[in-house]
């Protein structure tokens, strides 16, 4: 089961509404990503969608995936490149 954390439903209320993302747009992304990275410094996984230039930052824990926060950037390819370069987002 796919829940969200207080922060990420207020993201996704606030910010992410504007855009014409919603929950379950979040959850095609987290079962379907383009690219799926770990976050090394986070021990999180990292749903990358580029059409929509998000990144889902999620956790799993034993019967449910945490979406913990959603990145959207119009240079999300900049902040991706730059993570891997640092060794912070791997590949997972």
């Amino acid at each position: 089961m796919i829940v969200f954390t207080d922060h990420a439903r207020d993201k996704l209320q606030k910010e992410m509404k504007k855009l014409g993302i919603t929950e379950k747009t979040i959850k095609q992304i987290v079962n379907k990503p383009d690219e799926m990275l770990y976050d090394a410094l986070r021990n999180r996984f990292v749903a990358i969608n580029w059409s929509h230039n998000l990144a889902v930052i999620h956790e799993k824990t034993n019967h449910n995936l945490v979406v913990i926060t959603v990145i959207y950037s119009t240079q999300l390819k900049d902040t991706v490149n730059k993570r891997r370069r640092t060794g912070r987002w791997i590949q997972s």
